[in-house]
Order: structure tokens, then C-alpha cells, then sequence
């Protein structure tokens, strides 16, 4: 408890440095422009952004009290440079407490750089862990397998989608399915030529993740699998109006999330990451995903434009989860580069 309270104290501290608080500006002003030019922004509720990189750069190197000011003093300077709507404290309050997590987590915080000869071992023991790192490579390689042919399933026995269809008359007429009676039907001319397009793309990458542990594509099948599973969901989400995801899709995109994070682990293993580092980005990215993205930032968006809170959390939770690997592999890398350019303690 101390420490916690120290480490408070101690970001106080640094706004009595000039040179922290130079910074601090300098970081903010990145933070603006990563925010108008590096994000997208797919709908009035949903949208794409690293700009988080710079309060998590913020947070690393001043604490949570430089965090927590410099993040809400972002939120306003992007809406007084370049206004999206109303003005609304809700966010400003979510980019403040974001910055205090960031501050919490990484303060003084960096990944430590593993030599080659720190995993060298010689003699008898060394043989035991290299024997013991193999089956555990080999259990990891069978979970992979287990949620890639779970997927499999999914796609063939659970219901997909289910398609509207309006015919020139003004009728309608409803089509549901597995995603393999979907794809039957695509084919026999009998169905949504969208569906049948996403079906394919989810069956591709379905074989494509059941071979990707056996053949060690381990950051190939990261991307695939984030990349994939969030296009699919943009693809759906898009055309609500005539497709509609029913529990195999979104049972799909779980399976395939927690794939994405096996292959991080793998990933970090390989490239001889700081292991401990990246379970602390794990832990970081995701008590903020879900505390300041799904939940608060659900419940402003259902409190500005008048809709159920049950509206929007299902996009905003399913875009924050997949996008979510990618957030903690970007924090891990760009803290790291931070560790090169000034050495934190």
C-alpha cells in the first residue's frame, strides 16, 4: 500500500520538472494528431484509433497523476481542435482515467531485453528444461489444434447467420443456418451472396488456423486470426439491415480470440520476450478494454443518443476484444522502443 501511494506522490512530483512537463505536451500534441489522422471511424459509436500509444507513453514515464490530467487534456484540445459532435464530459472522463490505469500499470515500467545466452543451458539440466519447454510447446500446440477444429464445428453445426432477403415486389423471405448450409445454399443460387462470401472467408480461415501450429506460422496466424475475426464482425456489423450474426458467429469469434492470444504467447516465446512484461500488458490492456471502452464507453453512447445500453455492447465488446491482442502486442513494442531512447529505472 505504501508503494501504491509513493508511486502517486511521486507523479505529483513531476510536474514541479519542467522538462517532465515539456514532455508531457510534446506527447499530448502526438496523442491529438494520432487521433485525427491515425483513426477511423466506422460509425457515430464506433471507432479505430492507437492514439492510446502516446497516454500509455505518458503513463510509463510520469505515473498516474501526470496520466490522469494529461489524458483528459487531450480529449479537450481533439474536440476543440476538430469537434465531432456535442461537446460530452463523459469522454474526457474515460481518456482521464485511462491515463491513471496507464500510469498505475507502466509506471517506470519497461520490458527487460533477453539475451540469447541468458537461454542457453548446458549439462544434464539444461537437457530437463529443453524436454519440458518441448512438451509445453507441444500441449500449446494441441490447444491451438482443439479451438481450431472447435471453430470447424462451430462453422458447420451451430446457426450462423440468418439473411433477409427482399425481392422486387416489396416481399421478404428469412434464410438461417449453419454457416456450411449457408454456404450450400450460396452456392445453389438459393442465398445471400454476402453470407456466402463471409462463409467462405470463415472456413478459410478455419483450415488455415488447424495447420498454422504444426507448420510454427506463429505471427502469421496471430494476424490472420485478428485481422480475419475483425473484418467478419465490420462485415456483419455493416449490413445489419439484411444480416443478422447469431450465436455461431459470435461463438466463432471467441474461439478465435483466445486463439489470437495462444499465438501472442507463442510469439512472445520465440522472439525471447520479457514474459512477465507482457502478462502485465495483458492484465493492463485488458482491465481498460473492458472498464473504459465496453462498459463506460458503452454507457455514454447509450446516453447520448437515447438507446439501451444492450444496443450498442455487443458491436462495441466484440470490436475492444478483437481488437485487443493488437493493443497489447503495440504496448509491449512501443514501451519497449521507449526503454532504448531513455533509460527508466
Amino acid at each position: 500500500m505504501k508503494t501504491f501511494i509513493k508511486m502517486f506522490m511521486d507523479s505529483a512530483k513531476e510536474f514541479k520538472n519542467l522538462r517532465s512537463v515539456v514532455s508531457v505536451a510534446l506527447l499530448v500534441a502526438l496523442h491529438t494528431v494520432m487521433a485525427l489522422f491515425l483513426s477511423i471511424q466506422v460509425t457515430t459509436s464506433l471507432r479505430i484509433s492507437l492514439s492510446f500509444l502516446a497516454n500509455v507513453m505518458i503513463g510509463c514515464m510520469f505515473g498516474p497523476v501526470m496520466g490522469f490530467v494529461a489524458g483528459g487534456l487531450g480529449d479537450l484540445i481533439q474536440f476543440v481542435i476538430k469537434p465531432t459532435g456535442p461537446y460530452f464530459i463523459g469522454w474526457t472522463i474515460s481518456a482521464a482515467l485511462a491515463g491513471l490505469i496507464y500510469g498505475c500499470f507502466f509506471y517506470g515500467k519497461t520490458p527487460k531485453l533477453i539475451l540469447d545466452h541468458d537461454k542457453t543451458k548446458t549439462g544434464k539440466h539444461g537437457q530437463e528444461q529443453t524436454d519440458k519447454i518441448s512438451f509445453a510447446e507441444k500441449m500449446i500446440n494441441l490447444v491451438n489444434s482443439l479451438l481450431a477444429a472447435g471453430t470447424g464445428a462451430v462453422l458447420i453445426a451451430a446457426p450462423f447467420m440468418e439473411i433477409t432477403k427482399k425481392a422486387a415486389d416489396g416481399s421478404s423471405s428469412t434464410i438461417h443456418g449453419s454457416a456450411l448450409y449457408l454456404l450450400g445454399r450460396g452456392i445453389a443460387g438459393d442465398g445471400s451472396k454476402n453470407a456466402m462470401i463471409l462463409t467462405i472467408i470463415a472456413f478459410v480461415m478455419c483450415v488455415f488456423l488447424i495447420a498454422t501450429p504444426w507448420l510454427r506460422w506463429y505471427k502469421t496466424s496471430l494476424t490472420v486470426s485478428v485481422a480475419g475475426t475483425f473484418l467478419l464482425i465490420l462485415a456483419v456489423y455493416s449490413d445489419k439491415k439484411t444480416t443478422s450474426a447469431l450465436f455461431g458467429f459470435w461463438m466463432m469469434c471467441v474461439l478465435l480470440l483466445i486463439y489470437a492470444v495462444l499465438q501472442l504467447l507463442q510469439v512472445a516465446k520465440k522472439h525471447s520476450m520479457d514474459f512477465t512484461f507482457l502478462v502485465r500488458c495483458i492484465i493492463a490492456l485488458t482491465f481498460d478494454t473492458i472498464l473504459i471502452n465496453i462498459l463506460l464507453g458503452t454507457y455514454w453512447v447509450s446516453f447520448m443518443y437515447g438507446k439501451g445500453f444492450a444496443f450498442y455492447l455487443t458491436t462495441r465488446l466484440v470490436k475492444n476484444l478483437v481488437q485487443l491482442p493488437i493493443n497489447i502486442i503495440l504496448t509491449y513494442y512501443v514501451l519497449g522502443i521507449l526503454k532504448r531512447i531513455k533509460a527508466i529505472k
